[in-house]
């Protein structure tokens, strides 16, 4: 294989993985030390860092898509030209995008990422739907989670989770959002053809909601329980999962 179309394929899987909201194939598609710019501002170093100025927008969009409008690539670095669509609340945001992609050979994943952007614009924009999402109160940001859990959606079920999140059950503890997305992963097939009912929302304050739950078959209840929430900045930080019987 080429090295060009190393080259491409590393930043096609990435831009693939941005447009899957999944933050597990975002941090795939990064090198350990990658660097991502929105030039001329101040960069993110690190994967962590980048992870969690994706994560910003990423988790709050119902969908995301960018269209490559144009590309070039030479040897470990690729040019892209591209408008970067996001729907936030139902409502497309969109931003235009020249992005200078540098990939590692050693890897195959993406360690440099400098776009060049009318950061200034796309924030005047796009921070007022930010802070309404981050604002909502818990009672909201769960109800949307549990909507989720009737797609059956892993990533769905995960977007509304901080990135340090932690999901306690009894048998068992899942800390940050990769681990809860794994987690997420395994409820569809547990599920198999079975109702999960929830119970009405209590919101016993701004920050804090809970919800009692039964999962069904054709012969009855197979389980049940209670979650509780806890939502901080307009995401779900910490969950706690009680059971009334065996697990599903």
């Amino acid at each position: 294989m080429s090295e060009d179309l190393r080259t491409r394929q590393a930043i096609d899987r990435l831009l693939m993985a941005v447009e899957s909201r999944d933050l597990r194939a975002v941090h795939s598609a990064l090198h350990p030390s990658a660097i991502w710019q929105n030039v001329p501002h101040p960069a993110s170093e690190g994967r962590p860092a980048v992870m969690m100025l994706l994560a910003k927008i990423l988790c709050w969009s119902d969908q995301v898509r960018w269209d490559v409008i144009s590309s070039s690539v030479d040897g470990h670095v690729g040019w892209y030209e591209r408008i970067d669509r996001f729907w936030l609340l139902g409502e497309e945001h969109a931003v235009h995008c020249n992005g200078v992609f540098k990939v590692d050979p050693d890897t195959d994943t993406v360690c440099e990422v400098r776009d060049y952007v009318d950061l200034g614009e796309w924030r005047a924009r796009v921070t007022p739907v930010l802070q309404s999402l981050a604002t909502r109160p818990a009672e909201e940001v769960v109800s949307q989670h549990l909507s989720a859990v009737g797609t059956r959606d892993p990533v769905a079920m995960t977007s509304d989770y901080a990135l340090d999140a932690v999901l306690v059950r009894p048998d068992a503890q899942f800390t940050g959002w990769s681990e809860i997305a794994d987690y997420f992963e395994t409820v569809p097939v547990r599920l198999k053809d079975r109702e999960v009912v929830f119970g009405e929302l209590e919101a016993s304050d701004y920050h804090v909601a809970g919800v009692t739950w039964e999962i069904t078959d054709a012969e009855g209840r197979v389980a049940s329980g209670r979650d509780e929430f806890v939502v901080t900045e307009g995401r779900i930080t910490h969950q706690r999962t009680s059971l009334d019987s065996d697990d599903f």
